[in-house]
């Protein structure tokens, strides 16, 4: 064996293996954190946290305003109260080595209260989180597409990030309809949202789990929303002023996140006129 030449040569090896998938939603929950991106968004947030299941792909995101461990143990615990009001339980939880989100005394505390097992890639193993990394990686080119083809003010893109995972829950998943795992698993269907919520349901019923779709817009459209009585300036004046689209909320199709120019704010709004052109 030649020291020197290993000395000189050594590189880092990928060698790829196929995980066996888990048998239920969220035994296993992939995450890691994002940014800091240069100009925060009008919330004054520079991150982003990202929440994957293994098993439904279906992930959750949180804005962040840096990397400290209160934040993101505060961010990890509204994600684990979600969790548990589906009637699941966070069995093993696997992100990245970084000691000011993940590896610290207040994180692993949360972790072991609860039960689940902690377990973080090597130091300067990032490919070893793969998930969760190409999962951020899938969602910021989303996140970009939608910024630029809206031609959005970059504080932006936050809300553009929301809106990218709220279409990823949505959306036909590779990682679901291909037989990538060891044990040829191949789920029944093609959307995190599906396979989710129909989980544990009886099969060959007859209900639909899809998830709706009929009331998304364009990203940046613009809204023209309703002045409410009391805010009009005369009988004669307008009933509506110009917003634009930024986004959803949760398990709702007659809300949107309007951006209002007015109050410098986005605010959930509904009875609201689209021109998407």
């Amino acid at each position: 064996m030649c020291t020197m030449c290993i000395q000189a040569k050594h590189k880092q090896k990928f060698i790829p293996v196929k995980v066996k998938r888990t048998s239920k939603p969220f035994e296993l929950v992939h995450s890691d954190v994002c940014g800091p991106f240069s100009t925060p968004t009008f919330g004054g947030n520079k991150h982003f946290i990202l929440f994957v299941d293994h098993y439904t792909r279906f992930t959750l995101v949180w804005m962040l305003p840096d990397k400290k461990s209160e934040t993101c143990t505060t961010a990890y615990k509204a994600f684990q109260a979600r969790v548990t009001a589906l009637g699941y339980q966070i069995r093993q939880f696997r992100c990245d080595n970084g000691r000011g989100e993940y590896d610290n005394k207040n994180f692993r505390s949360v972790l072991t209260a609860s039960g689940t097992t902690y377990e973080p890639c090597p130091p300067y193993s990032h490919h070893k989180n793969g998930v969760a990394e190409r999962k951020i990686c899938t969602i910021t080119e989303k996140a970009r597409a939608m910024m630029i083809d809206s031609q959005a003010p970059i504080p932006f893109w936050g809300e553009a990030v929301n809106t990218a995972v709220y279409l990823h829950q949505r959306s036909p998943n590779e990682g679901l309809t291909k037989r990538d795992d060891r044990d040829g698993y191949k789920a029944p269907y093609k959307t995190p949202y599906e396979l989710l919520h129909a989980f544990g349901k009886p099969a060959g019923n007859k209900l639909s789990y899809n998830a709706p779709i009929h009331h998304l817009r364009q990203f940046g459209c613009y809204v023209s929303k309703l002045i409410p009585e009391d805010q009009r300036q005369s009988k004669f004046g307008p009933r509506s002023k110009p917003c634009m689209m930024v986004g959803y909320t949760q398990d709702s199709t007659t809300l949107w996140r309007i951006w209002d120019p007015n109050f410098q704010a986005v605010r959930a709004q509904s009875g609201v006129i689209f021109d998407e052109e």
